[in-house]
């Protein structure tokens, strides 16, 4: 067990505010103890890998708005709403003026398989 020291804003003494200490008064030095062993360190990675990996997915599954598609397809974003059928648009809501979402997975798969099929057509 390692012990590191760390500072901390100071707690609240009596009679002054920890607001209006300034510089080194207002931190305190403590120490705390910190398991660094390596096994406790792997645990932590471990831990990290996991949490991005869900993010990651997260991410990949999550809506994204027509701007956005369109920044990152590379294109304008009246491109992507008169394709929006092909990229996979979805309309979140009822009424005329309900948003179009997107997922960007399903856009980019079905973005390839139009080019691919428009290269064998001849580009027509």
């Amino acid at each position: 067990m390692l012990t590191a020291t760390t500072t901390a804003p100071a707690r609240r003494t009596a009679g002054r505010c920890a607001h209006r200490m300034r510089g080194l008064a207002a931190t305190a030095a403590r120490h705390v103890a910190v398991d660094l062993s390596p096994q406790a360190v792997e645990q932590v990675a471990g831990r990290v890998v996991q949490l991005l990996g869900n993010s990651e997915q997260q991410r990949r599954s999550e809506l994204i708005s027509a701007g956005e598609l369109a920044l990152y397809l590379g294109v304008a974003r009246p491109w992507v709403y008169k394709h929006r059928h092909l990229l996979g648009g979805r309309r979140i809501g009822e009424g005329p003026k309900a948003p179009w979402r997107f997922e960007r997975r399903t856009a980019m798969q079905a973005l390839e398989r139009h080019r691919a099929a428009q290269r064998g057509n001849g580009g027509l």
